[in-house]
């Protein structure tokens, strides 16, 4: 399962971003271990809004996700927040979109918050020139192999998209629905594609069965090449924006220059508060493996009652009636 317990979106970027600042830097984690942190905390937060509702807390954030209002009854027996535990965990979590928010308006990824003390001008030559040559290697490729089923795959995607859209009330923008159809329509594309190529090598070359064979049997190595390179050449892009605007903006420089200290201080806060409020948390604290079956047996009785959409059309019908 890929469920993370959470409200919306935003809170969703917020649990990603605290599980970034909780693991060591260097250190990578498997996606599993990943997926069961991101539980975790998504849980843990749940349970600490519980215990500032006892606590009479009144502000727009502690609403409890309604996912596991039912099934989660481990801080039942927890006594309430203090008032101090409560701002410092207010504190944090106002703290942590600030930084976020930066993040964003720099356009800078966290990962790349610790290396912004030592980036020079030969940073920013070196990855210009290592974009243009993952442009150079991976342009026919692409053209080729990969831009062609993109193109197809996209445009099907997208009609699928909105008739999904239409039939369903439960769904916001069925981007399951895309992705699910991207994939079947690459795996379709892909053999037409490689039949179509075979076909000319065939009608308008002179070579040999070998090496017609030899070049077919190469096309999926030629495929994979191309799309390593536009990988590696997105990255290299992402890196070089903020370099770029480090060296011609002193504002965003001295803005860049503050991230680091930012994010030091906001890994300190983290820590404390799981040291100070982890015990609360019971099994997610102290288990290395935790039950998530208990925690997403709500997931599966969930009928979309309370998404947006459900929500206007009863406002709807309640209009009209």
């Amino acid at each position: 399962s890929v469920i993370i317990p959470t409200e919306d979106y935003k809170t969703l970027q917020q649990i990603f971003m605290v599980r970034r600042l909780w693991v060591k830097e260097g250190l990578k984690l498997s996606p599993s271990k990943a997926m069961d942190l991101n539980r975790r905390f998504a849980v843990g937060v749940h349970r600490i809004l519980r215990l500032a509702e006892r606590a009479g807390a009144d502000a727009s954030m502690l609403t409890p996700t309604h996912e596991l209002e039912q099934t989660d009854q481990a801080g039942e027996n927890q006594e309430p927040l203090k008032e101090e535990e409560l701002r410092e965990f207010q504190e944090m979590r106002t703290e942590l979109e600030e930084y976020m928010r930066t993040l964003k308006k720099l356009g800078i990824r966290d990962h790349q918050v610790p290396q912004l003390v030592w980036w020079t001008v030969g940073d920013l030559i070196g990855r210009f020139l290592y974009l243009l040559v993952t442009l150079a290697l991976g342009v026919i490729p692409n053209v080729m192999f990969n831009l062609p089923i993109m193109i197809v795959s996209s445009r099907f995607a997208v009609k699928e998209q909105q008739k999904s859209l239409k039939s369903s009330s439960v769904k916001l923008a069925a981007r399951d629905v895309v992705m699910s159809y991207k994939v079947i329509y690459v795996l379709t594309c892909i053999p037409i594609l490689y039949v179509f190529y075979g076909l000319m090598l065939w009608c308008f070359t002179d070579w040999t069965h070998t090496s017609r064979v030899l070049s077919l049997l190469s096309l999926p190595m030629f495929a994979f090449f191309g799309m390593k390179a536009s990988e590696q050449g997105v990255r290299a892009y992402k890196d070089i924006m903020p370099l770029f605007r480090r060296l011609v903006n002193d504002e965003k420089r001295r803005e860049q220059d503050a991230l680091p200290a930012q994010r030091a201080r906001l890994r300190r806060q983290l820590h404390k508060l799981v040291n100070t409020l982890g015990p609360r948390l019971g099994d997610l604290y102290y288990d290395n493996k935790v039950e998530w079956t208990k925690h997403m047996t709500s997931f599966g009785k969930e009928d979309g009652s309370r998404s947006p959409k459900r929500e206007n059309q009863s406002r709807e019908l309640k209009a009209r009636n």
